[in-house]
């Protein structure tokens, strides 16, 4: 597997570890208005039952406006609170003539029979889902039989404990994330569901495992691998795989139905499907929402890119399927937030620095700071060199050590790293050219040192100056860590083996009827706890 990634080239090795994942959004929304100049505060706040959140403010001066993830303060309260509930979302939009799937919601004075003669009326398929779920959790969509529906609506209920669901109809055809800022559609991904590509030659455990360290190159992705689980194995024994097929060249073998990347999804740019009778759903969905000036819509699309119908709105839709997609043009929708909010610094000079979010998160959310206010990047364009410095019997350490005095003594920026080789790396951007020459004198009069590479440099670097610690393994520690993956690999499959061996074991047939009714036991112990 070789997928290439495209990135923005303004975020190329821009995002620290803390912005990754779950908040990209709040990362690169905060880059974009910092690097424009604009003031930038980090502060915590509690919310949803008490849990301490990152939240934070952008400032030009004479206005400031508050952010949580990418949505805005310009996006209200109410707008917030009627997205927040999927079923007063589309009393919304069905009162805004936007097209929804037809269904109802029950909350707990409802009983399970009364919610499965409702979807029996509706007929199959259907989709089964709670009003306040995220990240697909209890979420299931396309039952086609009654026996599943009897099955899934109790455990939705009683096991996942979400009091109020949604029965609604399932509608076919490809999903849709569409981006809008008030009357202007700005992009549209498709989530696609876990899968990989056979090559004839890797096992589907293998694929799962080259997929995974493709994902971990992915900033939004790093977090979100593909976890083998039951899921994935009922997924393949219906494809009539296991973990251990090899599939033939070039052909598909998908891990699951849903499509949601926290559990192997990817995220495809569809921005050039987009029809006008598709984008002009989109606006007046958010037109049928008070307050709602920019959002992310979930919509079901026909092949035919002509009609569609709203799932979900999104107050605060997650950036980075549009920023880092699998697949496809990376769109930049964190510049049109701050467009949006900020329109005075469109032709701003953007700076090619970035911040330390790392030691920000860490700061806020250890509670050591009640907040903090972030130094601005140097106005003025910024001009950048890479020298690889080759040492003749000089300590690194000392050599680094001066290198880094005598960039911040001229506010220089970047860094000095420790090659595979044993030479040294020394990334460095001024805006004053002039300082070039001044490390190169240092370089080479100072140390018995020589520069055998110099190359211009404009790619993005951290704000100040840092040494970075030597993190190489040795030769002995990477051999000794693939014995570890090998071995447990090994205890895995044997324990997978163990338990189907169990599974079809007269013991566990003939403990079947206790095991069911310690189930029951279970869930009258948790309705009556909940009542």
């Amino acid at each position: 597997m070789n997928t290439e990634y495209r990135w923005l080239p303004h975020l190329e090795d821009a995002v620290p570890s803390a912005g990754q994942g779950k908040r990209i959004s709040t990362y690169t929304v905060s880059l974009e208005g910092w690097r424009r100049g604009l003031k930038l505060k980090f502060y915590s706040l509690f919310e949803d039952g008490n849990k301490l959140k990152v939240r934070y403010s952008l400032s030009n001066g004479e206005k400031t406006h508050h952010f949580s993830l990418s949505m805005g303060d310009r996006v209200s309260d109410k707008a917030f609170e009627i997205c927040d509930d999927k079923d007063l979302t589309k009393q919304y939009l069905r009162k805004g003539n936007v097209p929804v799937p037809e269904g109802k919601m029950f909350g707990l004075e409802y009983s399970t029979e009364e919610i499965i003669q409702y979807g029996l009326s509706l007929g199959f398929p259907l989709v089964v889902k709670p009003t306040d779920g995220n990240a697909g959790r209890g979420v299931f969509a396309n039952i086609t039989n009654e026996k599943d529906f009897r099955e899934i609506v109790p455990y939705v209920r009683e096991e996942l404990e979400f009091d109020n669901i949604i029965v609604e109809k399932y509608v076919d055809g490809e999903e849709f994330r569409i981006y809008v800022i008030e009357d202007r559609v700005l992009g549209a991904m498709n989530r696609r569901p876990a899968r990989v590509i056979g090559d004839g030659i890797h096992t589907i455990r293998e694929l799962i495992h080259q997929k995974n360290a493709e994902r971990r190159l992915n900033p939004h992705l790093t977090s979100r691998l593909i976890k083998i689980d039951l899921e994935i194995e009922t997924m393949l024994e219906n494809q009539g795989y296991d973990l251990t097929s090899i599939p033939e060249k070039d052909k598909i073998v998908y891990l699951r139905e849903k499509s949601n990347l926290s559990t192997g999804g990817e995220a495809v740019d569809v921005t050039d499907q987009l029809t006008p009778e598709i984008e002009q759903i989109a606006i007046d969905a958010g037109k049928a929402i008070p307050g709602l000036s920019h959002y992310g819509v979930d919509m079901i699309v026909s092949d035919d890119r002509k009609e569609g119908v709203i799932l979900e709105v999104n107050t605060r839709p997650g950036l980075g399927g549009h920023l880092f997609p699998s697949e496809g043009q990376a769109r930049d929708f964190a510049k049109e937030i701050i467009d949006y909010y900020f329109p005075e610094t469109k032709d701003k000079h953007r700076s090619i620095l970035y911040f330390d979010f790392d030691s920000v998160i860490e700061a806020v959310t250890s509670r050591s700071v009640d907040e903090i206010d972030l130094l601005t990047p140097p106005s003025n364009p910024l001009f950048g060199q890479k020298y690889i410095v080759e040492l003749h019997d000089e300590p690194v350490d000392l050599f680094r050590r001066q290198i880094r005095r005598q960039a911040i003594a001229r506010e220089m920026h970047g860094y000095t790293e420790v090659l595979d080789d044993g030479t040294i790396s020394i990334v460095i951007m001024t805006t004053n050219k002039k300082d070039f020459s001044i490390i190169e004198k240092t370089i080479e009069q100072s140390f018995n040192a020589e520069i055998v590479e110099k190359v211009e440099w404009n790619k993005p670097i951290p704000i100040g100056f840092e040494t970075k610690r030597d993190e190489r393994l040795s030769r002995n520690e990477i051999r000794q860590l693939l014995r570890d993956k090998a071995q447990l690999e090994r205890d895995n499959e044997r324990l997978l083996k163990r338990y189907s061996e169990i599974q079809k074991s007269r013991f566990w047939r003939i403990t079947a009827p206790f095991r069911f009714i310690i189930h029951n036991l279970k869930q009258t112990v948790r309705l009556v706890t909940r009542k």
